[in-house]
């Protein structure tokens, strides 16, 4: 699903201005996961997840990105996704909580941290 996926962020007006993808292994993804650890349920779920087999981390432009890409985005249940809000990315792609298709920083602020840790960090 990666290249719909990446079609639909691009014809949603988004410029991807960096991709590269990772096998992360348990201690990055429980890093770069930590600020969910004891807060969401499906932590462990999520962990297993990503590391399990190759990420891809993209660094999205627009005015105000954080804020429209997570519109984008979508609610992160695809169950609820597809009732509230059927155009949007995990409401499309996603298949369950935890293999939602896409993963954003929930706050505006995060977002050049998130994308610090994958083009900075990881990839030295």
């Amino acid at each position: 699903m990666l290249g719909k996926i990446l079609m639909a962020i691009r014809d949603s007006g988004f410029e991807i201005s960096a991709m590269q993808m990772f096998n992360m292994d348990r201690a990055n993804v429980e890093e770069f996961y930590e600020v969910y650890k004891g807060v969401v349920s499906e932590y462990n779920e999520m962990v297993t997840e990503i590391y399990s087999g190759p990420c891809v981390a993209l660094e999205i432009l627009q005015t105000n990105p954080a804020k429209t890409f997570r519109e984008l985005c979508g609610p992160a249940d695809p169950e609820i996704a597809r009732h509230l809000r059927p155009g949007t990315l995990r409401a499309v792609f996603g298949k369950s909580k935890i293999q939602n298709a896409v993963h954003c920083t929930d706050l505006p602020e995060d977002g050049l941290l998130e994308v610090q840790y994958f083009f900075k960090i990881l990839d030295n």
